[in-house]
């Protein structure tokens, strides 16, 4: 075969490849950038899930959900060392000890929490002031558990004075505490709760994650809220339609 024209083939494949992998690159760097006021069209710029059939948050109407006696919530939290960060869409929290929840005989690692203002789920058509969510992970197969506790407006909130007395002051740079928290301390002393199933509320929006909603919301401060809303003001994704989901309520 002649020489050059073995060549022109080879380096028409790498043209060809090299062309392909920068269409991809492309793709993905399209599909990173996301923002709130574009919500609804996250499924269009790459997150295929987010304009799936069980997305989150959702309009929790307790007339329609089924009640039940639910499990008491079976948490092994420690006292931990912690570290916070702006991730660009929320002041993110850390864990520097393993923290877990159990269900069903499953362990689940807390991963991380993180703040939306307003609140992303609604009960009967109103929103809390915030919600704080809980992610936790299976370790053998990476599904996740989340957690959500509403916020709203009262007094001052110790668990989350602490954390906000370390507030970030630029993207992307995880500042470490010299002391500990317990998570279980953002807690309300009454944990029942709300459960279906659901997806992340941010891209890439997968599907199939389990949500526990404490009923009782916690007090945060009108200060405290506005700390935060000075960095994320609105940082909740519109609620998504319940496509005849079961929510049960633990009663």
């Amino acid at each position: 075969m002649n020489k050059n024209f073995l060549f022109s083939i080879v380096y028409f494949i790498a043209f060809v490849i090299v062309i392909g992998c920068d269409d991809d690159d492309e793709k993905k760097s399209a599909a990173a950038e996301w923002n709130y006021e574009g919500a609804d069209t996250w499924g269009s710029i790459g997150y295929t899930d987010c304009s799936g059939k069980v997305q989150s948050p959702i309009d929790i109407e307790t007339e329609n959900t089924v009640k039940a006696s639910l499990s008491e919530l079976q948490t092994a939290y420690i006292n931990s060392a912690w570290g916070i960060v702006d991730n660009g869409h929320t002041i993110q929290v850390n864990l520097k000890q393993s923290n877990k929840l159990t269900i069903n005989g499953t362990e689940f690692n807390v991963a991380q929490f993180h703040f939306h203002r307003e609140s992303e789920h609604k009960v009967n058509g109103e929103s809390y002031d915030m919600e704080m969510h809980i992610v936790h992970q299976d370790p053998v197969t990476s599904n996740l558990v989340v957690i959500g506790i509403f916020l709203k407006e009262g007094d001052v909130n110790p668990f989350l004075e602490k954390i906000w007395s370390l507030m970030p002051t630029a993207e992307n740079k995880e500042s470490i505490s010299t002391d500990s928290i317990n998570i279980i301390d953002a807690f309300p002393s009454d944990k029942k709760y709300y459960t279906y199933t659901g997806s992340l509320t941010t891209p890439p929006c997968s599907q199939g994650i389990d949500w526990i909603i404490i009923k009782e919301p916690m007090e945060i401060s009108s200060e405290q809220i506005k700390k935060f809303s000075d960095i994320h003001p609105d940082n909740s994704r519109p609620t998504q339609p319940l496509n005849n989901r079961e929510v049960i309520e633990g009663i």
